[in-house]
């Protein structure tokens, strides 16, 4: 079954406005949203840096049925993996079912500012694997290899010596972990999740989206449903070679939107985005959100920009495109607006193109 969701970004409006969104989001008949993680914005000018986790309670107290999911949180420097693991798990046992998880290599704006080096991207995608086997552990979920488990036979229980690979460890409910950049001492979630927390992870490359297949529920992308195909091969056959199920993972995408009958205003509200066109803005050591704005203007073209978003005047032209993304192999697409007056374009959109989706995804039953 298909989902179109809503997205909420952190470091574009305030805390309360967003609140005001999904709440009007839901009202509309959205279920689902995916939301920024953030310290520094993208762009200077009129960003912001809410704390999202503060937010995904408050979001959820405020709604509800909506289910909520991080898109991405970066389990690199700032965030310990334990601590991801323990804030969520306690978001879950607030709201059952309506909480989940996405998983990132981050950015450097979000980790350099509090004094953290901004290492290349191998190093980054080995410490989010040990964060996500950590976090896994902890929930105890089961993405572990059983040939690598031995068996105490004095004990009668299963225990490893972990290595920071697939393993588990500890004893009884406690878990340990040995790795290259993290570790566990005899730890334990005392406030464990009430559900299974699903677990997402963003990925580019080759090797991240492995991991992601590999260890995950499913894979955020920043592909095009025209270039889709060779991402969901690597990422299928991945999840296969683990002995997963390609076909139960989610693949997900929040396509950038901005609507307005005036289509200069809808140009013009794009701009707070520039500066994630930037190539290879993800491994840039570039935190302060003033420079990468300056970059931006200088480097990305308005044409680029354009390019990058898809700009209507008529809501239902929004349609095709999003149909797009489904055919080419997503199974959730994020409506990521960046529209002159996002309640607007909230109230037309769950009028003029949500209803049609939810027809048809529940047609397909």
């Amino acid at each position: 079954m298909t989902l179109l969701g809503y997205w909420a970004s952190q470091e574009q409006y305030s805390m309360q406005n967003l609140l005001e969104f999904v709440v009007e989001a839901e009202k509309g008949g959205f279920t689902s949203v995916l939301t920024s993680d953030h310290f520094h914005p993208w762009w200077h000018d009129n960003g912001f840096g809410n704390f999202t986790w503060v937010w995904l309670a408050a979001a959820a107290e405020r709604t509800k049925k909506m289910k909520f999911t991080t898109g991405v949180t970066a389990a690199v420097y700032r965030y310990n993996p334990g601590i991801i693991a323990q804030a969520f798990a306690s978001l879950d046992v607030l709201y059952p079912g309506r909480i989940g998880l996405g998983i990132g290599t981050g950015e450097a704006m979000n980790e350099v500012p509090l004094g953290f080096d901004w290492p290349d991207a191998g190093i980054r995608l080995e410490r989010t694997k040990e964060s996500i086997q950590i976090i896994n552990k902890l929930w105890k979920k089961k993405y572990q290899s059983q040939a690598l488990i031995i068996t105490d036979t004095e004990r009668g229980n299963e225990k490893c010596q972990n290595k920071g690979d697939d393993e588990d460890g500890g004893t009884d409910n406690n878990v340990n972990f040995d790795g290259k950049y993290f570790r566990l001492k005899n730890a334990r979630l005392y406030t464990p999740p009430s559900t299974d927390i699903p677990l997402y992870m963003a990925a580019s490359g080759p090797d991240a989206i492995q991991v992601a297949a590999k260890y995950t529920n499913g894979l955020i992308s920043t592909s095009k449903p025209d270039n889709a195909k060779e991402t969901f091969d690597i990422f299928d056959k991945a999840a296969a070679e683990k002995g997963k199920d390609p076909t139960i993972l989610e693949k997900i995408a929040k396509p950038k939107i901005s609507y307005s009958e005036d289509y200069n205003e809808a140009v013009r509200s794009c701009e707070f985005w520039r500066a994630s066109l930037i190539e290879n803005i993800f491994d840039l050591d570039i935190s302060d959100p003033i420079k990468l704005q300056e970059k931006a203007k200088q480097e990305i073209s308005d044409d680029k920009l354009k390019q990058s978003t898809l700009i209507v005047t008529k809501i239902d032209d929004l349609i095709k495109p999003i149909e797009g993304y489904f055919k080419s192999g997503f199974t959730q697409v994020f409506t990521h607006s960046t529209s002159p007056n996002e309640k607007e374009f909230i109230q037309k959109f769950t009028k003029g193109v949500l209803p049609y989706f939810i027809d048809k995804s529940n047609n397909k039953r």
